[in-house]
Order: structure tokens, then sequence, then C-alpha cells
């Protein structure tokens, strides 16, 4: 995960407001896991927290397919102007939209990054859940996309040992990671059988491309229906407009080698196994060992038009059929 420390400089230089547009506020719970190890031997050391986040429906009446967009490290409310425009256009397709937040009711104010990939997929997946019960809601029709660290999350939650454990095998329709980290994914490369678009780009020096382009041609070797799309010029972030800015005192563990969860739920990365810990020990262990800092962002107003794009085709195209 090329992002984890020193991610709150970022976090505060992208916030803005929260949002205007109307909307319905949908409950659900989860738990803070501390690493997928305790996932998958559904024994977590937190105890039960009430999450909320934005529903968007369209002005009709009836179920609608929905898209289900995670933030990244940052606050949802950090791409208000973005996802404002994803709506409308989703709205224009009937597809309804919710913005999940995993921080709100944690009451999480700062290093967001202390939040880990186990409890953020968990959400995720708690949102699957809730959604197909919602009554305005087509629960086969319910879509995932997400940024950077919410990329990640929108291909985790496409892992059947999962979804088995946690959603009973229901799974989401369709699946956009938008330049997620693909440093740590599961070592089990098989996907449930569901079309997944990865945009990404060119210039990603937070997650790098390159950890993407392997992770998707392996994904594709074991018969997984995914492509690959990348921005040409672009920078990690390239969804928000604004100037590019490189960051001196972000984190980033571009020297470190890539790996992936293991049968048991703990980390294998940077050429050794991290038994018996959580992620924020294990992130912070391996920061000390390989990690670094400086990294790029920014968006121009063609690269995110383009993502508004992409993404409304994908999700017509998926949850129209």
């Amino acid at each position: 995960m090329k992002k984890l420390l020193g991610i709150l400089a970022l976090c505060l230089l992208l916030s803005s407001n929260a949002f205007s547009a109307s909307s319905i506020k949908v409950n659900y719970e989860s738990y803070t896991a501390v690493s997928f190890n305790e996932i998958f031997n559904n024994n977590y050391s937190s105890k039960p927290v009430t999450l909320s986040g934005d529903l968007y429906l369209p002005k009709k009446e009836g179920k609608f397919p929905v898209v289900y967009i995670q933030h990244g490290t940052g606050h949802a409310k950090n791409k208000k102007k973005f996802f404002k425009k994803i709506i409308a256009q989703m709205h224009k397709e009937n597809i309804a939209v919710f913005i999940g937040d995993s921080y709100t009711k944690r009451k999480i104010t700062k290093d967001f990054w202390k939040l880990g990939l186990a409890a953020r997929v968990l959400d995720g997946l708690n949102i699957l859940n809730t959604l197909s019960k919602h009554k305005n809601i087509d629960k086969n029709k319910i879509g995932i996309t997400g940024y950077s660290y919410g990329g990640m999350v929108a291909f985790f939650t496409a892992y059947p040992k999962l979804l088995d454990l946690v959603t009973n095998g229901k799974n989401f329709a369709a699946y956009m990671p938008v330049y997620p980290g693909c440093d740590v994914v599961f070592k089990d490369m098989k996907l449930v059988n569901k079309p997944m678009l990865m945009l990404h780009a060119e210039l990603d020096d937070y997650a790098p491309t390159i950890d993407c382009i392997n992770y998707v041609k392996k994904l594709q070797e074991h018969g997984n229906s995914v492509e690959l799309k990348i921005y040409k010029g672009a920078h990690h972030g390239f969804v928000k407009i604004m100037k590019k800015e490189h960051l001196k005192s972000v984190g980033n563990f571009r020297n470190c080698k890539p790996g992936y969860v293991d049968e048991e739920g703990y980390w294998f990365y940077n050429n050794k196994s991290w038994k018996n810990m959580t992620e924020l020990e294990t992130v912070s262990a391996i920061y000390k060992e390989c990690g670094a800092q400086g990294v790029t962002i920014g968006g121009t107003t063609e690269q995110q038009k383009q993502a508004i794009t992409d993404t409304v085709n994908f999700f017509k195209n998926n949850l129209l059929k």
C-alpha cells in the first residue's frame, strides 16, 4: 500500500466541506478489524460499530441498481464536487449512488491511515449486506468503486473467501478499483466471476502502476474477467482537478517488495512473513525497514471527465443488463 505513512498531510490538502445534495442516511453494522486473521477466524478484538453513509436515489419510485463508492485514506467529503458530478450522471441512467463513510461514526478526525485495510474491507462487505436489504435497491445490481485505499476495498471485496465468511456468498455485480495499491493482495488469485475494470495513473508514484499491471496479469492468468486502463500522463488522485504537486513528507513503500495476505490472514511483504501482528504494527515495522517519503498528486479537467465517462459506462453496461 504505497501510501500509509505521512498521509495526513495529503488528507488535509484535499479536504473540503460536506455534501449538499439530497440524500438518505443508511446505517450499517461493522467491526474495526485489526487484521484479516480476525475476519478469517470471526474473532474481533473490537466491539461492533454502527456506521452510516449517504444514499442518493433517482427522483423516481421503485428499486434501482446502485454504485457504492468507497473513499480512500482521506474522507469522502474530500471529493464533494467530483461525487456530485458522478451522482448526476448516474441518475440520468436511473442508477443510485451510495457514499460509504468509515470515519465519522468512529470519530476518526486525524491519522486516517491508522484505520487498516481489513477494517475498511469489512465495512465494504457489510455495506453490501445492508444495501441488499434496502427497499429501494435491486440486490442483484450493486456495484462497487473506490479510490486509492478505497480502490483496494473494491478488489478485496471480490475474494470468495471473504464473501463466504461475511456476506454468505453474496457478491457485488461489478467492480471498479481506481488507482489502488496493488502491492498487497490475497495470495489466492481467484475472484468471483464478475466484471472488473481497474483505472490507474501512468505516473503514479504513490501506488505504482507496475504493481497493478503485474496483479491484473496474474488475475487474468487465473481466468478472472479483469481489465486495466491506464491514464497516460496521470498522477495519483487524478479524479480531483488540482495542480500537480509533489508532497515531500508523505510516506511511500516504493522501495519495498510487493507481497500478499496469506491463508491465515497475515502479511508476507518485502520478502518476509509478518505473523501474529496487527496491520498497524505490520505497516509501521515495514515502513521502518524500507519506507521512503515523497509522492506526486494532481488531476486535470480532461482526466476527471474521462474518469466520469469510464465510471458511468462501466456500470451502465454491467448493472443495466
